[in-house]
């Protein structure tokens, strides 16, 4: 028969068209709920993690700062969307499934006053002129910097590092070993501190000078360097002056640098850091202990002045008087003993506080004016001469002994006898 009219086909194209609208708008709105729900979920999901305690210490915030409720936003009572990204504005959370009301609080939890508190609590406070103990962890060009429980690691400067200068801090410093430290700065802009080692060093070197010198006790010098004067030594960390006029036995040279030298302190200024120090002081104190009255000795004269010639013996200067030359009468010293002679002497008194020595050749002498005719055998027999003095000045002296107790027992006898006379 005859097929459908233009009007049918057309009715049911509109058929088709809202039929697959209707199925569309369905399909659209299930997807929309779907994607509304997992934001929900989402949301949930946030609103639950607000919902727990917040752990106000420092571990927890460094971990979690985010968590920390922001004052300006929450005074502003704005509303958040479900993906939790910007704010939106006002709205109504009922009404309207994409803004989800946001948490409000008067004050936030934590604030930064409250932050600033509990990391002054966790970190170490120190002050300038205090002293800290740290742990040395890096070792750079400018500087040694140490842990000393502050914000920042604190820095020592080479020139605060130690007493001499030292162009290799690993030297005088461990990787991770810990020191004692003066603070010597107030934190700068960065919250650094700096430290100085040498400060403690110095203070300390200064209370073992200064026992040294209660004792005046002997003890050992390093040479550092030379110059016109003498020679610069170190001692306990601190520059020291020696004068040449008191090295004994040598002069200031170059090869000394590094040698060990025996001193004693001739001069201290504590105020102007001064440490003046003499090496014959040591050496003189130290032989005087071991020279005694009557002992024959070898020197050298280095002197000679009207009256008598300075003989030094291992850097003990003593004095041969012209009356202790020779029996006989010396005409002319220069003559007898220029400068540059060996000789022995023997010592007939010391003072060993001063470091002096009186030496005399007229008691080696065999027979009166010897040491003028033949000074040789003086010398030859120097030891034997001095023994047999010596006994004949024990002798002389047991005499003298002997003789001064016959007069007191023969005082005694007479007033004895005077007293028995009387008593008749």
């Amino acid at each position: 028969g005859k097929g459908p009219s233009k009007g049918a086909f057309m009715m049911r194209r509109v058929a088709i068209t809202v039929a697959t609208v209707a199925a569309l708008l369905e399909g659209g709105a299930a997807m929309r709920a779907g994607a509304a729900a997992r934001r929900q979920a989402s949301a949930f999901r946030m609103v639950a993690a607000l919902d727990r305690p917040i752990v106000q210490t420092v571990e927890s915030l460094i971990e979690m700062p985010n968590k920390v409720p922001n004052r300006m936003f929450n005074k502003a009572k704005l509303k958040m969307p479900l993906n939790g990204i910007e704010p939106v504005g006002e709205g109504d959370a009922d009404k309207d499934p994409e803004i989800l009301p946001v948490r409000e609080y008067e004050e936030p939890f934590f604030s930064y006053s409250d932050f600033s508190s509990q990391i002054g609590g966790f970190t170490k406070r120190v002050t300038k002129g205090s002293n800290c103990t740290g742990r040395v962890i890096l070792l750079q060009p400018s500087g040694a910097l140490v842990d000393i429980g502050t914000k920042s690691n604190a820095l020592v400067p080479n020139s605060e590092a130690s007493l001499t200068q030292v162009d290799d801090l690993s030297t005088i410093f461990e990787l991770g070993k810990s020191y004692t430290f003066e603070v010597i700065t107030s934190e700068d802009e960065n919250g650094q501190l700096q430290l100085s080692r040498k400060r403690l060093m110095y203070a300390e070197a200064w209370n073992k000078i200064d026992a040294l010198l209660a004792e005046d006790a002997q003890f050992e010098t390093v040479v550092n360097s030379v110059n016109r004067g003498g020679a610069v030594v170190i001692i306990e960390g601190l520059r020291a002056f020696l004068p040449g006029s008191h090295l004994v036995g040598r002069t200031a040279s170059e090869d000394m640098v590094g040698q060990k030298i025996p001193c004693k302190f001739l001069d201290l200024d504590k105020e102007n850091s001064r440490v003046v120090v003499s090496n014959r002081r040591a050496t003189v104190e130290k032989l005087m202990d071991s020279i005694e009255v009557g002992m024959v000795v070898d020197g050298v004269v280095t002197a000679v002045k009207p009256y008598g010639v300075f003989v030094s013996m291992n850097g003990v200067a003593g004095l041969l008087h012209i009356s202790q030359i020779s029996s006989d009468r010396v005409t002319s010293l220069e003559k007898t003993l220029p400068i540059g002679t060996k000789l022995k002497c023997m010592v007939v008194s010391q003072d060993a506080s001063k470091g002096r020595l009186a030496l005399s050749t007229k008691t080696l002498e065999a027979t009166p004016g010897e040491m003028l005719r033949d000074p040789e055998a003086v010398f030859n027999n120097a030891e034997q001469n001095a023994a047999n003095y010596l006994q004949r000045v024990e002798a002389e002296r047991k005499a003298r002994e002997a003789a001064a107790q016959e007069v007191i027992l023969g005082l005694e006898s007479a007033l004895s006898g005077t007293s028995a006379t009387d008593n008749a």
